[in-house]
């Protein structure tokens, strides 16, 4: 019974999982760039190397397509 329960949560979180695609690898001119960076600001490099850069990016793309309508 247990084995059902879990087989079944599996089959039930798999499409869910399934549908993040993976995280794209970065050109080689911005790892060039952050390794001029290195050491100068680490916050910054953290920022760009987190989500939170493409999320801000995105958000300032769609602001900028609503000032513009």
């Amino acid at each position: 019974m247990r084995r059902a329960k879990v087989m079944t949560a599996f089959f039930l979180a798999w499409p869910a999982a399934a549908a993040d695609p993976p995280p794209e690898q970065p050109d080689a001119e911005f790892l060039e760039f952050l390794a001029e960076t290195a050491g100068e600001d680490e916050e910054f490099v953290e920022f760009i190397e987190s989500g939170r850069a493409d999320r801000a990016l995105k958000r300032a793309e769609e602001e900028a397509s609503k000032e513009g309508q």
